[in-house]
């Protein structure tokens, strides 16, 4: 991804971004799938949100000890928070 001024609203590499953005929250570990998130996340106010919505999201989920998701059930969470990404930028 290029880096782009800061600014309000998408960029051109949102699509991409968003859907790294997923993969990084999601857990998968890599360096510069991590790099890329962050950097574009520093330029794109609505990328930056994202993040953090994300972010939070899955802190609050880890603070319940007691409730252990079935993998398939945390598979189709992610498939859904991903399908409803790339929905909400169309819009």
């Amino acid at each position: 991804m290029k880096k782009q001024k800061k600014r309000t609203g998408e960029c051109h590499d949102c699509n991409e971004a968003k859907e790294l953005i997923a993969r990084y929250v999601g857990g998968e570990e890599d360096e510069e799938l991590a790099r890329e998130v962050l950097l574009h996340a520093q330029t794109c106010t609505e990328c930056a949100t994202l993040l953090r919505s994300l972010k939070r999201l899955v802190h609050y989920c880890n603070l319940e000890p007691a409730c252990d998701m079935p993998t398939t059930v945390r598979r189709e969470l992610w498939v859904s928070i991903r399908r409803e990404i790339h929905t909400s930028h169309r819009k």
